[in-house]
């Protein structure tokens, strides 16, 4: 090895690759790679293991791309290192730029190849090369003369194998899109047949097949929009079919429910829309040409419904029709219902028919509900609103043992308005949230007022709607009032319909019982005037039962009744609750209560409703006297 090859090798550090030279040994131009190191003690070494050239360059001979593509090996300056024996390739030249510019190639595009090359850059140049485009790859080896191994590959080639990959690319895109295709044909399928499904639940009562409300609505609207013609709705309400349900059992009723639509079905017109919209109650919408015709078609259903399924049970309707014609001009469907629902509600059982049509009368209700919602946010800040306490005496009358706060509206320019007017309206608008709450801070006010000034009080009982028991916070509610107002227990007691109690008994019983441990008592109002019994009395969570005036009508069954009201007391007292009279009026009713033990009675016989003045007033003279 020359010296100066030494120099240059030791200058460098690490491994690297020897450039070709002449083996003074052995005579053969040779190739070497070396690595420098150091002994133990501190020496330095250069290591360097050779091989004859003529072997790397058969090696290097290896060809690519079906045969056609071959490889060079060059430095930095572009002079072969080691050639390629290939066929097509040039085993004459010494420089690689040199042949590329003797085939007239682009100057620049020479350049930056060569700048790269330097660089020790990788990168791809398609130049002419023996008449031929050619793509010049080139990418730098690990030496110490900064060699670079291009390959060169016939442009041809390199496109027929692209070809290739793009036919088979296309191929392979075409089964990928009949997969597809196949995919989104049962997704589509499916998605079809579900939505029918949902269809089907979301608009079609799972009874009787008829269409829920929100499908009636859709398809009612579409044939109120038709100017050409007019139409009607009935609305129909199975008398007495919770009794039925009772009696024969859910699967009777079941039945009646299926017979019901089964009708309605058979005597609708083709273009007819009929809907099941709560438990027992119907709409069937109609295109009419005359009144005479609706009526012609109530008198059918309700003579074909008549005789039951088996003519064991008779079933009887009520329908309520509302004629577009009747109604206001930009009427909706649920309008039209609303209107017809209302004439229904109107059929009494000493009705002339069991049909009744929407009329001017209802409108004028209609209108008088529009005006009180209209001005019922302002007549409770301008206090119109004020509670009244009707007495709760002793059963010989001698002493009052508690009184009832009930609502009334004095309006401003109006005068009175009766409670049967407002209360039902306000119970569907949800107003009534705010009366009950209303009532029952003033109580409240009250007894504090009384007792801080060390006046006599006694129990007051306050209504409870529907609709407010059922709101989340209403227990809290009345409980953080109380214990605002300081009112003692026992002091304060909620009334609550029968019917309310026996909806719901697992959740209305646990707001009771809440209630209870918070110090007020609960009562049962009007207890007996629905379904109720003796039985069901055991597991109300009540303080206080007020029994209805039912039991007190004048009747030709005194002594029976009697018998009941005794029965009922009695229980009620083992229970450890006491019992009111409520609607007493006459000496005879009160004749009833004698020997039966009854607590307290509320009515006219003993007081009416007053003032709350008036009654603290009463009871500050009974207790003077």
């Amino acid at each position: 090895m020359e010296q100066k090859q030494i120099n240059t090798m030791l200058a460098l550090s690490g491994t690297s690759i020897r450039s070709p030279f002449l083996d003074g040994y052995t005579g053969v131009k040779t190739i070497g790679v070396y690595e420098r190191f150091t002994f133990q003690d501190g020496t330095e070494g250069l290591a360097q293991k050779t091989r004859p050239l003529s072997t790397m360059t058969e090696r290097f001979s290896l060809s690519f791309f079906d045969q056609t593509g071959f490889s060079y090996v060059v430095n930095k300056e572009g002079d072969v290192v080691i050639r390629s024996l290939h066929p097509n390739s040039n085993r004459t030249f010494q420089n690689l730029f040199d042949i590329i510019d003797l085939q007239g190639n682009d100057q620049t595009d020479l350049d930056i190849f060569k700048t790269r090359l330097k660089d020790s850059k990788t990168g791809a140049v398609q130049f002419q090369y023996q008449g031929e485009d050619y793509i010049f790859c080139y990418v730098p080896l690990l030496s110490g003369d900064n060699w670079n191994i291009v390959s060169i590959i016939p442009n041809r080639i390199i496109m027929q194998q692209a070809d290739s990959i793009i036919k088979q690319s296309i191929l392979l895109c075409l089964l990928i899109m009949l997969c597809m295709a196949g995919i989104g044909f049962l997704y589509h399928h499916s998605r079809k047949k579900h939505q029918k499904e949902i269809e089907k639940l979301a608009f079609y009562d799972e009874l009787t097949g008829l269409y829920r409300y929100e499908k009636f609505l859709l398809d009612g609207q579409l044939l109120l929009k038709d100017k050409e013609r007019m139409v009607a709705v009935l609305y129909l309400d199975i008398m007495g079919f919770k009794l039925l349900n009772d009696m024969e059992g859910y699967g009777y009723g079941d039945q009646v429910l299926l017979f019901v639509a089964d009708i309605l079905r058979s005597v609708a017109q083709e273009e007819a829309i009929s809907c099941r919209i709560s438990g027992d109650d119907f709409i069937l919408l109609i295109p009419y040409k005359s009144r005479a015709r609706v009526i012609a078609l109530c008198k059918k259903i309700l003579e074909l419904t008549a005789n039951g399924i088996d003519h064991a049970h008779e079933i009887h309707l009520r329908i309520g029709v509302c004629l577009q014609e009747d109604a206001d001009t930009d009427s909706t469907i649920s309008t039209l219902v609303d209107r017809a629902r209302m004439a229904q509600t109107s059929i009494h059982d000493d009705s002339a028919t069991a049909w009744q049509f929407y009329n001017q009368e209802m409108r004028q209700l209609l209108l008088r509900d529009a005006e009180m919602e209209q001005h019922m946010e302002q007549a409770l800040k301008d206090g119109e609103f004020l509670h009244v306490i009707q007495p709760k005496y002793s059963l010989d009358g001698s002493r009052i043992l508690g009184g009832e706060a009930l609502l009334r509206w004095q309006r401003s320019g109006s005068g009175y308005t009766s409670p049967a007017e407002f209360i039902p309206l306000f119970e569907k608008n949800g107003f009534i949230r705010k009366l009950d709450a209303f009532v029952f801070a003033s109580v409240c006010q009250t007894i504090q007022e009384r007792i801080s000034q060390k006046k006599c009080i006694v129990p007051i009982s306050v209504n409870v709607s529907r609709i407010h028991l059922y709101q989340e916070d209403f227990a809290d509610s009345y409980i953080a009032i109380k214990n605002r107002y300081h009112i003692p227990d026992g002091i304060i007691e909620l009334e609550l319909t029968e019917s309310i109690l026996l909806k719901n008994t697992k959740e209305i019983f646990n707001i009771l019982e809440k209630l209870r441990q918070n110090g007020f008592c609960c009562s049962i109002d009007d207890f007996g005037s629905g379904y109720s019994s003796l039985n069901a009395l055991k597991d109300l969570p009540v303080d206080v039962v007020k029994l209805d005036r039912v039991f007190f009508d004048q009747s030709s069954h005194v002594e029976r009744n009697k018998t009941i009201l005794k029965s009922m007391i009695t229980m009620a007292k083992q229970l450890d609750m006491k019992v009111v009279a409520e609607g007493i009026e006459y000496t005879q009713q009160l004749d009833m209560l004698k020997d039966t033990g009854c607590d307290m009675v509320q009515g006219f016989i003993y007081a009416k409703p007053c003032s709350v003045e008036d009654f603290y007033q009463r009871l500050e003279s009974e207790a003077a006297s």
